[in-house]
């Protein structure tokens, strides 16, 4: 099992409403509109979100992805902003526990970066009925190293970083890195792994593309939100957690949500993708690794490693996660609008850019909001529509 670094408390809360923020994620949501695209909206979609904004008093409380954390935060606060008698309590805990408390009923809705598949749901009382599973965020996740006296222009392939990650490439200097970085000064020093302690979607996307272009790792590590790392690797709950581990951890390399590696001013690794080119992870080439797939289902969702030149190649959609039927209208009423306002262009969305995020493509905007007009109230009548 790997070494466990930081322990840190289940429950971080993130009380976002009129009266309250965490700060870390204040500093970068307070700019983020700045630096956003215009949205293009259509007269439909301003009046469904100024309906959106009408939405009864409610508090909810939702939990799960780390990976979306600092969008949540940033876009519940501004939609408490212009509805304060709607509050949303957001837990980052990791997208696995995201389910389980969902699974449990502790929580109005859930958010991961992994759709609930079939066991997951079976686990849901059937008494509840349906669960709606829907985009609401598109990142990437960074490979951020502290390597001292390497401070940009470090290329890694996928069979290097299954190696570093897999325990078999143990030292920075080692030919497999050497031959891809020629000209750099890679020192004669162990590589410190750090990986995720809890179940995590973060931790599922990489895996995935790890296994994607490497069948050795498929077999053996695969794909999961929980894999079973090597014992050197350094474990640290959350994506926060794993970022401040990389900080203070020199000759270290881990996987993060751009988000953070963006915050946090980390080098991060160009990372070879499905053309042979080296990408460093940014807004636009995450943008083009998801516009390769045209079509996300909850059974259908890995975007990684996707075609195009210019596409990096670790990337994926965040799901919020929520009854089809809810047994309360008010608080129903206001979990569809709050997820309807945040999932488009002209609510939520405008924050990503200046958060490190990929906005939601317009088709994507577009089956949120069928899918979240099915949502029904104890009456049987759609809660969005009301």
């Amino acid at each position: 099992m790997p070494q466990s670094k930081v322990s840190r408390s289940r429950w971080t809360p993130l009380y976002v409403g009129a009266f309250a923020l965490t700060a870390a994620v204040v500093l970068a949501s307070c700019s983020s509109s700045s630096g956003s695209s215009t949205p293009t909206t259509t007269p439909h979609t301003n009046s469904q979100l100024a309906v959106d904004l009408k939405a009864a008093p409610a508090t909810l409380t939702a939990a799960g992805s780390t990976f979306v954390q600092p969008f949540f935060t940033a876009a519940f606060y501004d939609y408490t902003g212009k509805n304060s008698k709607v509050q949303v309590n957001y837990q980052g805990v990791g997208s696995g526990t995201g389910i389980t408390d969902f699974q449990q009923g502790s929580v109005d809705f859930a958010a991961s970066d992994v759709p609930m598949k079939a066991s997951d749901l079976a686990a849901v009382p059937a008494s509840k009925g349906t669960v709606l599973q829907i985009p609401d965020i598109l990142g990437g996740v960074a490979l951020s190293y502290n390597l001292p006296g390497v401070k940009s222009g470090l290329k890694l392939n996928g069979s290097t970083l299954v190696g570093i990650f897999d325990g078999t490439i143990t030292q920075w200097n080692a030919h497999q890195i050497a031959v891809l970085n020629p000209g750099v000064s890679l020192p004669a020093h162990a590589i410190t792994a750090e990986v995720r302690a809890d179940s995590s979607g973060t931790t599922y996307i990489f895996t995935d593309y790890l296994s994607a272009v490497s069948t050795s790792f498929a077999s053996s590590i695969g794909t999961s939100k929980t894999p079973a790392w090597p014992a050197s690797a350094v474990a640290t709950p959350k994506n926060s957690g794993v970022a401040a581990s990389i900080k203070s951890t020199p000759y270290s390399i881990g996987y993060v949500e751009l988000a953070y590696a963006l915050q946090n001013n980390f080098t991060n690794a160009a990372v070879e993708n499905s053309a042979g080119k080296f990408v460093q992870p940014s807004l636009v080439t995450v943008a083009s690794d998801a516009s390769a797939a045209h079509h996300v289902t909850p059974t259908d969702f890995s975007i990684v490693n996707e075609a195009g030149a210019a596409s990096y190649p670790i990337a994926g959609y965040s799901w919020a996660i929520l009854l089809m039927k809810q047994t309360n209208a008010a608080t129903g009423g206001a979990i569809v609008k709050v997820l309807d306002w945040t999932t488009q262009s002209g609510g939520g969305q405008r924050q990503a850019r200046g958060l490190g995020y990929v906005a939601l493509p317009q088709a994507i905007q577009a089956s949120d909001r069928a899918s979240l007009m099915k949502v029904t109230g104890p009456s049987g009548t759609s809660l969005l529509a009301s």
